[in-house]
């Protein structure tokens, strides 16, 4: 996937993993400018963002109006036009934008990450509930033919040991997307943390060479 900026990428990627919605993917082309219909102008949004041409307020609103399938061309022209229209010097607001966008993404990704491993850890302790129960079972089921000579009631617990290794394997599959969510997770925030102190250091040169030439 592409949307023709970098950061752009980054930061769709952080929406996909963070709102978990049926975005769908953008097309792999990578040629943004030549893109048509409502994903081309998607593609858009993000690469204008990711080029910091527009602020965090205006991509929400942007992207609003995509996802209700009402973003026009004329509506990225208008945003163009005012970067362009931008006096010397518009470049540290560009990367004031940029990073925004990438301080409101960690934030977001630290929210989310707390939420996940808090949902993991109760799974886990379920998990964990349930082989002990999966064991106690087994051991029942043991019991009622070598003590109680009572194979109806050892089928009995052999049926409930199976019913709940179902759900430990329904939990498992679960705790896995959520280790493999989090793993997605710290990598694009390891990104997107080094790609904010490269727009730090940008940020600091614009500005030291603002007041050189003042």
């Amino acid at each position: 996937m592409s949307c023709g900026s970098p950061l752009g990428d980054l930061f769709y990627l952080a929406d996909r993993l963070l709102y978990q919605s049926p975005i769908p993917p953008l097309p792999p082309d990578g040629t943004v400018g030549d893109r048509v219909g409502s994903e081309g102008l998607r593609a858009q949004v993000y690469q204008m963002y990711g080029e910091g041409q527009i602020s965090e307020e205006v991509f929400t609103a942007l992207r609003a109006l995509a996802d209700r399938g009402q973003l026009r061309p004329a509506d990225l022209a208008v945003h163009r036009a005012r970067a362009w229209r931008r006096p010397d010097g518009h470049g540290d607001v560009e990367v004031t934008n940029a990073l925004r966008g990438i301080r409101s993404r960690l934030a977001q990704l630290a929210q989310a990450r707390a939420a996940s491993e808090n949902v993991l850890a109760d799974l886990e302790a379920r998990l964990s509930g349930l082989e002990a129960r999966i064991v106690g079972k087994e051991q029942a089921a043991r019991d009622a033919i070598a003590v109680e000579h009572d194979e109806p009631a050892a089928r009995s617990r052999l049926a409930e040991k199976a019913e709940l290794i179902g759900n430990r394997d329904r939990l498992t599959t679960q705790a896995q997307a959520l280790h493999a969510d989090l793993a997605r997770l710290n990598d694009l925030r390891a990104q997107l943390e080094a790609k904010a102190a490269e727009l730090e250091a940008t940020q600091a040169r614009i500005r030291l060479s603002e007041e050189v030439l003042k």
